[in-house]
């Protein structure tokens, strides 16, 4: 979705690759003058942004990033919770030559995400359709950094898929929304005869068995229950442990102020009942066989559900049927 954008000129002047830290506090100065930043400046810094590209020194990649920030994040009301309207205006300006362009673009998506008391879904799975972008064209300058071969899930690849997963769901203690579990069932359809990067499957199994048995949404708990999560979610409960243990342990836990508790959603009884088996059986085999990631999921769903509806059943024989003959 393009949009035309005029940059005042004295501004538009310092929208070059080489602009100097000295360039960057004017720049500060102007668009921080009345200690907000509005819809039509946001737009102005993207347009400032697509002309120094993922050069400019250090100071320019820090000020964008924070001024994009305060608009979505502190600027609303309440504080935190970013709107699915400016989540839709965050997307049309990273999009707005049809692709992400810039990884400053990238970096400033996972920070609005980390510093959001509230993600709409849209948000986080457009992020991991960024990735899914990368995966499917190999073409990762702007999000991973690396250039691979189209349709393989590399290292990189995963990683960029954890970070966006532990950002959007932080507020959620390890949420994962359906939004979120069909692109990485797009994903696992695409390369289900790619030579993936093991920890694809591992991530895989752990953040769509998060969504199936969790399906708590994206609210802030109260500490009771942000206790009762944490012990599901404790790394010595080894794989079958939940998407939370492996994002804390790469990025470390972040704690969130408590709220009331009659705002807090149910954490899940972790069964896997007859909607979310008939959603599984619809998504694994799309493609005509179960992939190693969706069978690493029936795995991590026998071990971890108190009960599964046996609409399931014939998949999970099939999945253990295939890892006994490999």
């Amino acid at each position: 979705m393009s949009t035309s954008v005029t940059v005042p000129p004295d501004m538009a002047a310092l929208a070059r690759p080489d602009l100097s830290p000295q360039d960057v506090l004017a720049l500060r100065r102007h668009y921080f003058a009345d200690n907000a930043i509005s819809l039509r400046e946001g737009g102005e810094l993207f347009a400032i942004a697509g002309k120094i590209g993922d050069a400019g020194c250090r100071e320019w990649h820090q000020f964008f990033s924070e001024a994009i920030t305060e608009l979505l994040v502190h600027q609303v009301n309440p504080p935190g919770y970013l709107s699915d309207e400016n989540a839709r205006w965050f997307m049309d300006r990273i999009l707005e030559d049809g692709h992400v362009r810039l990884k400053t673009e990238f970096e400033t998506l996972l920070r609005v995400m980390e510093r959001a008391r509230r993600v709409p879904d849209c948000l986080a799975a457009f992020g991991l359709k960024l990735v899914a972008d990368v995966v499917l064209s190999g073409d990762g300058a702007s999000v991973t950094g690396e250039q691979h071969a189209p349709g393989i899930v590399t290292k990189a690849d995963v990683e960029a898929l954890r970070r966006v997963l532990f950002v959007a769901s932080s507020e959620g203690f390890g949420a994962v929304s359906r939004a979120e579990a069909e692109v990485l069932f797009d994903i696992a359809d695409a390369t289900a005869d790619a030579g993936n990067d093991p920890a694809f499957a591992d991530l895989f199994a752990r953040a769509v068995g998060n969504h199936v048995l969790c399906g708590i949404g994206r609210h802030a708990p109260c500490p009771d229950e942000a206790r009762r999560r944490e012990t599901w979610l404790d790394e010595s409960r080894s794989l079958s442990s939940g998407i939370g243990s492996i994002l804390r342990s790469m990025f470390g836990t972040r704690t969130t102020p408590p709220v009331a508790s009659s705002q807090a959603t149910a954490f899940g009884d972790e069964v896997v009942c007859a909607e979310e088996a008939q959603w599984l059986k619809g998504r694994i085999r799309r493609n005509g066989k179960i992939c190693n990631a969706q069978r690493e999921l029936l795995h991590f769903l026998t071990r971890e559900a108190r009960h599964i509806d046996p609409m399931l059943d014939r998949l999970i024989a099939e999945a253990r049927a295939a890892e006994i003959a490999a």
